[in-house]
């Protein structure tokens, strides 16, 4: 289980914003996520509170398609490199994500969310239960070029494989519509309900998964049993998302239509009435132009 964070501007100038008004000033930012986070589901024998696995973070700049991916295996409190960075670099399309891995997964730069490759960035908050039963049969559906990149052993980098798997384009090379993004992301889940069922698997698996293009964002709170609570996510989006004379980040709405949005496992700020809460089992698909749909999920 880990806490993630997505912040989307519509304008790559405009409402482009500093890594650290995301990541390191906020009264509840994604660095105190990582020692104090308060809404994770229980997973194993893991403290709740605590996501110090290592940590990524993933921006797009303007003019290049390809995202730039930092990743470290120390905690993100404890990462002056981290810090520095976040004082320095604007982006308009920013990932973020603090990790703590499950038990007998390797603590390696590799196993770092965010995952890269062409112009995707996947992340995942929850775990594939049963994933060492499933691993093998996923490998063996993959192709040649996906099977290849795989660097890591986590489950989270197995299921970005299995959404390559089923684009129909080129990763590397070709765009991709709003639309073509999401049916692959339900298709992907769809997969993983269909491997675990085979598996004889019962114990539900949490799978919050985020992928994007560098345009368009898909994001989804998914839990694959009825009984179970699904992992925590909520958006917001509005005008700009900025600090007041008082210390406090607030979204603002100057305007009817969204220029930012943010999608997070836990709510940056205690002004509550700024966050909508992610119904479970439903997909978040934030448009080229910013706009919020939220679509429920049937598989």
């Amino acid at each position: 289980m880990c806490r993630i964070l997505i912040y989307k501007g519509r304008d790559p100038e405009e409402d482009s914003i500093l890594l650290a008004d995301l990541v390191t000033r906020p009264e509840h930012s994604i660095i105190k996520q990582s020692h104090s986070c308060r809404e994770r589901t229980p997973f194993h024998d893991q403290p709740q509170y605590l996501n110090g696995d290592g940590f990524g973070i993933g921006w797009y700049t303007p003019g290049s398609p390809t995202p730039c991916v930092f990743t470290s295996i120390s905690p993100a409190w404890n990462n002056a490199n981290l810090v520095r960075l976040a004082e320095k670099v604007t982006s308009p399309l920013i990932y973020a994500h603090v990790r703590a891995a499950s038990p007998g997964s390797h603590i390696i730069d590799v196993n770092c969310h965010p995952f890269i490759r062409g112009q995707l960035l996947w992340m995942h908050n929850g775990g594939v239960a049963h994933f060492d039963k499933l691993r093998r049969r996923v490998l063996m559906s993959l192709t040649e070029s996906v099977f290849e990149s795989i660097q890591g052993t986590t489950d989270s980098e197995h299921c970005f494989a299995i959404f390559q798997n089923l684009l129909t384009k080129d990763v590397e090379m070709d765009n991709f519509t709003p639309e073509e993004l999401r049916d692959t992301m339900l298709k992907t889940l769809k997969v993983i309900n269909d491997l675990s069922t085979e598996a004889n698997i019962t114990e539900p698996s949490l799978l919050n998964f985020a992928v994007s293009d560098g345009k368009t964002i898909i994001a989804t709170r998914y839990v694959n049993n009825d009984k179970a609570d699904a992992a925590s996510l909520y958006y917001s989006s509005g005008t700009k998302f900025e600090v007041d004379s008082d210390g406090v980040y607030r979204i603002l709405h100057r305007h009817k239509r969204e220029h930012v949005v943010i999608i997070a496992s836990e709510r940056l700020t205690s002004v509550l009435e700024d966050w909508v809460e992610v119904p479970r089992n439903h997909l978040v698909m934030v448009t080229p132009d910013a706009n919020v749909l939220l679509i429920p999920i049937v598989l």
